[in-house]
């Protein structure tokens, strides 16, 4: 059995490592110097850096061309044929390009080594992507030297610099494109900075001329790798045999320079660039195209500056960029005791931990002691609250108005609650301000102010949000604005809890809760509060629909009356038919009697004395006013449904109606002012309804200024027309229209005469036969305290 498990680990073991060697992906690193060379070396850390965060699952092969120091032709041509033995056999997922020169060496051949091969290029001077041309499945990282930063930084730490010394030697690749970027540069400081190039030198020369640079002049070593001889000279050889010879600044654009004795620069990274490399590498080796994967053409450097350097040349530390890397700068204490400052944080560690679980296990103790005590409060509390409701809960229910019992539930509430003061405010009887319904001030709240009424205007955002149902609670006035602070202060009140009191879904009111002075409220309070004006909110539904219910009632019992003050007036009316009918022979007679005497005083002339005739004129002028009021009254008793919209004329109409109400006016001592034109105006309607409008309106205004007492009571009627309408406007100096029934002053059965004097239809019928004709009224109260009516008819052609 043993031996069949060990034969089965084996194979898994076997299974495994030859599962990773499959997965396991080759990359070529192929770079343009030689091994070695500080740039080459920083690329390649950068690299392993990024391909050890993503575990053991790539292989990298190092291919160096070392064109830096062997550019000839004849060396290319035997690195041709090593490749040809080396590298056409070997299948690579992908290959990282560092430098120009390892670029154009895959450009021309990798056709016969790489073909089909991603390829991601960094390190590359003075990109430009014809330098790529042809090429397809590639992207990378382009070298871009922020020669302006460094120029930056020389100017900010040597303000005094007047000439800057360049030492590039213009042989090698890289020295050739350093010079263009210098070239544009200058171009830009050429006001500021003599530059100077120190290029076609030998070593000695270089040294020599190095040595004798002084005073306002700055060094910026880019890169002398070949002296005019062709002599190969290595980044550290230019640090080794420049730095001890200068008594200037050396400024750097690359990290590999980076040493004792350059005072720093806005430095390219040659790390930067291989870990950026690789990033690409394994987002194409996870399987994202390389054609989506863009070239990053953006800077990859930073600041850095010896601190050494600037204590030898006395510059201010202050001056340098903002996230400058200081190189050297003196060790804290932490630095030089590390060590024995982690065995004592240790040491100490575990003291505190030892004391924190100690210190906890007493707390849990002291935590479940006062939970305990609180519990047992709440408890009692809990018991005392429930008692209340069920104490308060009795009174409400004990009443069908529970504003009778409601002084007794506040007393109540105040002398089991901690609370000053408890009001509560009705908010439905009024568009503008609060009314108090009831409200109980305790001993310890006596210095607050009670109101019977406050306005919306005085606490307005509070109104609004009670209004909306939400709830306010303010331990200490600190969450409501200055105003209403300012309200609250003013009334000695420190603390307030306000609750919407809700109605069938509608805030109807406002209950408070106060104290004199700051108190944190608690939650068993906020709820007892809330738990309380529920109660209260029930009740007063209940109330409401008894008072609903009563009034319905009542509006029933009065439909029943003006039915039957209706059925009378159409019992008088058919009467008023008949006794005009039974008038109507015996002023015939008379008429007729009269005009005879008068036709036979004409034929005998001074058969009668003058005053005799006169008399008889008289009463045949009276007995046709007599038949002309007799007729309108039949007419205007007509039944409404019988009538046709007709063209009238309003000012006839006018006419008539106020000859049935000319006496009653004069009667009341009332002045009639009227302004009628000469001219008629056709407007639609029936002259029986417009009438019936007219009266209406007037005796409404009657009745208006019997309950005023002025020397001079008028009513004013004017009759004119405009583009499109007839109109005509009734203003008296009566008691005017309050402004909390003007919506409902057209509403049928709505009266304020009292039931002697009015039914409530009159402006209910005025509303009904306005809206049938197309027209318009509206009403306001006029500048003499009395009310206002224009009504509007729609013209027709005369």
């Amino acid at each position: 059995m043993r031996f069949l498990q060990f034969i089965i680990f084996i194979v898994f073991m076997f299974c495994s490592v030859h599962a990773s060697a499959v997965e396991r992906k080759k990359i070529l690193v192929l770079h343009s110097y030689h091994q070695g060379l500080r740039w080459t070396e920083n690329v390649n850390h950068g690299i392993q850096k990024v391909m050890d965060s993503i575990g053991g699952k790539v292989e990298l092969d190092y291919e160096y061309l070392d064109t830096k120091r062997n550019p000839s032709e004849a060396y290319l041509n035997k690195l041709i044929e090593l490749y040809d033995l080396k590298l056409q056999e070997e299948k690579y997922d992908v290959i990282i390009v560092s430098d120009n020169n390892a670029l154009s060496f895959v450009k021309d051949h990798r056709r016969k080594y790489f073909q089909n091969t991603p390829i991601v290029f960094c390190g590359i001077n003075h990109f430009k992507d014809k330098m790529i041309e042809g090429l397809d499945n590639i992207t990378g990282v382009a070298e871009e030297v922020d020669l302006d930063g460094v120029i930056d930084l020389i100017l900010k730490t040597r303000p005094e610099t007047k000439s800057l010394v360049v030492i590039n030697d213009n042989k090698t690749t890289t020295a050739k494109l350093n010079k263009l970027l210098m070239l544009d540069v200058e171009k830009k400081h050429q006001d500021e900075l003599e530059f100077i190039y120190y290029e076609e030198l030998g070593i000695d020369e270089l040294i020599g001329n190095v040595r004798s640079i002084k005073g306002d002049t700055s060094i910026l070593l880019l890169t002398f790798n070949k002296d005019k001889e062709g002599k190969f000279i290595s980044f550290q050889d230019n640090l080794d045999l420049l730095i001890p010879e200068s008594k200037v600044p050396i400024y750097i654009a690359w990290a590999f320079y980076i040493n004792s004795g350059v005072i720093g620069g806005k430095v390219v990274s040659g790390s930067f660039h291989g870990q950026m490399a690789a990033r690409m590498v394994a987002k194409i080796l996870n399987g994202t195209p390389i054609d989506s994967i863009p070239i990053y053409r953006k800077p990859l450097d930073q600041f850095v500056v010896d601190y050494n350097e600037i204590q030898r040349f006395n510059i201010d530390q202050d001056v340098l960029p903002k996230g400058t890397l200081l190189l050297n700068s003196p060790k804290s204490f932490y630095s030089e005791n590390r060590e024995w400052l982690h065995i004592l944080g240790g040491i100490i560690l575990l003291a505190s931990i030892i004391i924190i679980v100690l210190s906890k296990a007493i707390i849990r103790r002291i935590k479940a002691e006062r939970a305990l005590i609180i519990e047992q409060n709440r408890l009692k509390t809990s018991v005392k609250h429930e008692r209340l409701i069920g104490l308060i809960g009795r009174l409400l229910n004990a009443s069908e108005d529970f504003k009778n019992v409601l002084d007794d539930v506040l007393k109540l509430m105040t002398e089991e609650l901690n609370v000053a003061r408890i009001s509560l405010y009705s908010l439905k009887d009024s568009n503008d301000a609060a009314v108090k319904i009831k409200s109980r001030v305790s001993m310890k709240g006596k210095n607050i102010k009670d109101v019977d009424q406050f306005y919306f205007s005085e606490i307005d955002e509070i109104i609004s949000r009670v209004k909306m149902n939400k709830t306010i609670v303010s331990p200490d006035l600190s969450n409501l604005n200055p105003k209403e602070q300012e309200y609250y202060k003013k009334r000695n009140i420190g603390a307030v809890v306000l609750l919407p009191v809700v109605v069938e879904s509608k805030v109807v009111g406002l209950m408070g809760f106060s104290q004199n002075k700051k108190h944190r409220w608690s939650r068993e309070e906020v709820s007892i509060f809330f738990s309380t004006v529920n109660m209260i909110a029930n009740a007063w539904e209940r109330n409401s629909l008894m008072n609903d219910r009563i009034e319905a009632e009542q509006k029933n019992v009065e439909a029943f009356r003006m039915l039957e003050e209706s059925s009378r007036l159409a019992s008088i009316g058919v009467m008023a038919a008949g006794i005009t009918h039974e008038i109507n022979q015996p002023l015939n007679a008379i008429k007729i009697t009269a005009d005879s005497v008068l036709f036979w005083q004409k034929r005998n002339p001074d058969a009668l004395p003058e005053m005799f005739t006169r008399k008889i004129k008289t009463i045949s002028e009276g007995t046709s006013r007599i038949d002309s009021i007799i007729k309108h009254m039949r007419t205007f008793w007509e039944k409404p449904q019988l009538t046709h919209d007709e063209t009238i004329d309003m000012v006839e109409g006018v006419k008539r109606s106020l000859n049935l109400v000319q006496r009653q006016v004069y009667d009341h001592s009332i002045e009639l002012l009227d302004e009628l034109p000469d001219e008629s105006i056709c407007v639609l309607a029936n002259y029986i309804q417009f009438e019936q409008i007219v009266v209406n309106l007037i005796v409404n205004s009657i009745h208006s200024l019997d309950k005023v007492q002025k020397d001079k009571k008028q009513i004013k009627l004017k009759v004119y027309q405009d583009s499109k309408y007839g109109v005509l406007e009734l203003h008296d100096n009566g008691t005017g229209i309050e402004s909390s029934i003007r919506e409902k002053i057209y509403d049928p059965l709505f009266t304020t005469k009292g039931e002697d004097n009015g039914s409530g239809l009159g402006m209910a019928i005025v509303k009904s036969f306005i809206d049938r004709f197309q027209g318009e009224i509206s009403d306001y109260n006029n500048d003499d305290g009395g009310a206002s009516f224009v009504l509007r008819f729609k013209l027709c052609e005369k």
